[in-house]
């Protein structure tokens, strides 16, 4: 097969993959190493940058490997009429923004950004209170792989875990599961509520004031999943209006955020570039899939991680 790469790519991966499927011929774009895309089987992608246009002229085109977890900016309907299939790297993302999650909650509970700022000022502010997690109760939205490590590392600092999901089946590690239909009835149980919800129509805009207007006011809202789930207005609103107590937020409805907006200077506001699931692990993991990815595909049988475009994941 002709398989092209659009990222970059070390050098020890390029090499272990040549050694492993020594019949196959490997394109590195970003290193200048262009492919006849008419002539591509596979193309190894982040997704940004598949566009209509390239897909129409890779003609042999068999399989986008997608090396994130999402695939919104795939351009879907040339993809479906071409019956292409389309795979991501679901599941290696779950450690680091399990990390991510329980890092900002930690940090909250013992007031890390306050002590920070003391420090600064040299002000010894002994006084000051700190709670724990232990006894907190946490309600994660989407219980998939990444919201099942997140359940997983605050079980192990003796917090209930409660999950939501599309019908509220059961899942391991969570005390107990809700339907997302029901989101803004278990919003009032949450001390922290830490949302991995992916991008679909049903999740679109999915926390609207409402939803903020039902949590205590000392709730922390925490969103890894997708931007798209909360308004930019709503979040806007719920924040000056001091709703709940703080806001950790990895992602957003416009990235990068203007400068000019609010959420930047909000004293319950933390904002950071989208960088829950960055790791330095990251490549080792999604070659990982690849490598099965490639035997699969040769072989004509299910892919890891196959996504169904009509649903989005």
């Amino acid at each position: 097969m002709n398989i092209l790469f659009t990222l970059d790519v070390p050098k020890h991966l390029q090499t272990l993959q040549a050694e492993k499927f020594p019949d196959d011929t490997f394109y590195y774009e970003s290193k200048n190493h262009f492919a006849n895309l008419a002539e591509v089987d596979v193309i190894v992608t982040y997704g940004s940058n598949i566009t209509e246009e390239k897909i129409k002229q890779a003609k042999n085109l068999k399989l986008i490997m997608v090396f994130s977890a999402g695939v919104d900016s795939l351009p879907r309907e040339v993809i479906q009429e071409r019956n292409i299939k389309v795979a991501n790297v679901r599941g290696i993302h779950a450690i680091p923004m399990g990390e991510y999650a329980l890092s900002f909650m930690l940090a909250h509970v013992k007031k890390a950004a306050f002590f920070y700022k003391m420090q600064n000022e040299k002000n010894w502010a002994s006084e000051e209170p700190i709670t724990e997690l232990a006894g907190k109760t946490l309600v994660v939205a989407g219980t998939g792989a990444i919201g099942a490590k997140v359940a997983t590392f605050a079980k192990a600092f003796d917090m209930e875990v409660i999950g939501i999901n599309t019908t509220g089946h059961p899942e391991e590690p969570f005390k107990e599961t809700y339907p997302i239909t029901d989101i803004e009835k278990v919003a009032s149980l949450a001390d922290f509520f830490v949302s991995v919800l992916p991008h679909t129509e049903q999740t679109t805009g999915i926390y609207p004031m409402s939803f903020f207007e039902q949590m205590k006011n000392n709730t922390v809202f925490i969103n890894i999943g997708r931007g798209s789930a909360v308004e930019l207005s709503v979040l806007e609103e719920a924040s000056k209006q001091q709703l709940i107590a703080h806001f950790y937020l990895d992602v957003l409805p416009e990235e990068p955020l203007d400068k000019s907006n609010y959420l930047w200077q909000a004293n319950n506001v933390t904002i950071t570039p989208h960088v829950s699931g960055h790791s330095d692990k990251y490549l080792d993991r999604s070659f990982e899939i690849w490598f099965e990815n490639i035997i699969h595909l040769k072989e004509n049988t299910k892919l890891r991680n196959e996504i169904d475009l009509s649903r989005g994941y």
